[in-house]
């Protein structure tokens, strides 16, 4: 739980919300990713939509993340 809600912290860091935090982690794996995220509702539109300003998390964002996963 511990790793969960350090790892939660960083995704939604810098005003993403939960489901921005996860689309910014993808873009930052790889340029070629392209999410296809859920959506059921016009706000869930609105909010995936509202990841692209903030773009892809930053290496030192990913790195932190590799950290408390234990990948690093």
């Amino acid at each position: 739980m511990a790793k969960r809600d350090a790892i939660r912290e960083i995704l939604t860091s810098s005003g993403r919300t939960v489901a921005q935090g996860p689309l910014a982690w993808l873009w930052a794996r790889s340029p070629q990713t392209v999410p296809i995220p859920v959506f059921r509702t016009v706000k869930h539109v609105e909010e995936n939509g509202g990841a692209m300003p903030f773009g892809p998390r930053k290496p030192e964002r990913m790195r932190q993340i590799e950290k408390i996963l234990g990948r690093s």
